[in-house]
């Protein structure tokens, strides 16, 4: 007769198996911070009026800031060169390509410090125009603002260079805040996608950075609306509320808990992580995975996009939508980040 002391203990190790690489997969997954961050003392904080006085432009202008509208988009860069010169980068200047005959522009803000290493800033100032979402035609013909997705990241690269250059003295990095052009379809995930071609430029150089950051859709928030996820699991362990701000990156990327933490020292919001295998489609939707192809440590800072967002590539994607006190504080933690 089998010994029944036996197969207890085959079942409590099982048990303790299994329970094991529960806590694995979830310390990997959301890398938690099982300390206590004190807060820093807010030594430089954003400011709204000039986050809303950004994304104001960027929604308002007469035609949309998509591919086809080329001259618009080249006056839209012209503002945010004007804008990163009046606030201080020690650089600016545009990255011109061509892309299906026309010309197009990525402007580059360059703070520059001893350090070799740079850290990169990033967001599209594009909107999408390609109806991917099989809208019905008379809304695809319709003006898409593209407030949160993605005015919302430009106007944070925009603050942040002012931030920047008033403790410029902080700085222990050389940092390169850039706006990209063409993210949108139908050059997304393409050489000819704009971060593609900025982090090709980088490489192709052998510039060494520290790590890149994506900022895309970062201002809806909700303290009574449902959040939802790409599988169902995620919605057991992280909040069920439309109030936090998600760093998303590879996993086994231990570099995510030391920005989390920084994050949390200078911001009054909750901040949650995500690591993921590279080949999980929906953590690679933005420009952080151009610089995954060149080898460079990256992450992307989101409101969860389309997961919380359901204006997200429709008309009803405007600036009365999106939270800027809360904003304001995710820009001074991605800003205590980046100077710390």
């Amino acid at each position: 007769m089998p010994n029944k002391n036996l197969f207890k203990k085959i079942r409590y190790s099982l048990y303790i198996f299994i329970i094991m690489w529960i806590l694995i997969f979830y310390v990997l997954i959301t890398t938690p911070i099982l300390t206590f961050v004190p807060k820093s003392n807010h030594i430089t904080q954003a400011s709204e009026d000039n986050l809303k006085k950004h994304v104001q432009y960027l929604t308002s202008t007469q035609k949309e800031r998509n591919y086809k509208e080329v001259e618009n988009l080249s006056k839209i860069a012209d503002y945010l060169y004007d804008e990163f010169k009046n606030a201080g980068c020690d650089d600016v200047y545009f990255q011109k390509f061509i892309a299906d005959k026309k010309e197009y522009k990525n402007i580059i803000c360059d703070f520059k410090w001893i350090n070799d290493k740079k850290i990169v800033i990033g967001a599209h100032y594009d909107v999408d125009s390609d109806n991917v979402f099989n809208q019905p035609w008379e809304v695809a013909k319709m003006y898409y603002p593209g407030a949160d997705d993605n005015a919302s990241g430009v106007a944070w690269v925009l603050e942040l260079a002012s931030m920047i250059w008033k403790n410029k003295t902080n700085l222990n990095h050389s940092i390169e805040l850039v706006a990209y052009c063409l993210e949108e379809m139908p050059f997304f995930e393409s050489s000819e996608m704009w971060s593609y071609v900025h982090a090709k430029s980088l490489h192709d150089n052998w510039v060494d950075i520290e790590y890149m950051i994506s900022l895309e859709m970062l201002w809806y928030f909700s303290d009574e609306n449902i959040q939802t996820y790409p599988v169902n699991f995620l919605g057991r362990i992280y909040p069920k509320k439309w109030n936090f701000i998600a760093i998303v990156g590879k996993i086994f990327d231990f570099n995510m808990s030391w920005l989390k933490t920084v994050m949390m020292k200078n911001s009054d919001i909750s901040i949650k992580s995500l690591s993921s295998p590279s080949f999980v489609g929906w953590i690679d939707l933005s420009d952080h995975s151009s610089y995954w192809k060149f080898g460079y440590r990256a992450y992307m800072i989101t409101d969860t996009s389309f997961f919380r967002n359901k204006n997200y590539h429709t008309p009803e994607d405007t600036i009365d939508k999106l939270d800027f006190k809360k904003m304001k504080e995710v820009v001074n933690g991605v800003y205590w980040m980046i100077t710390n």
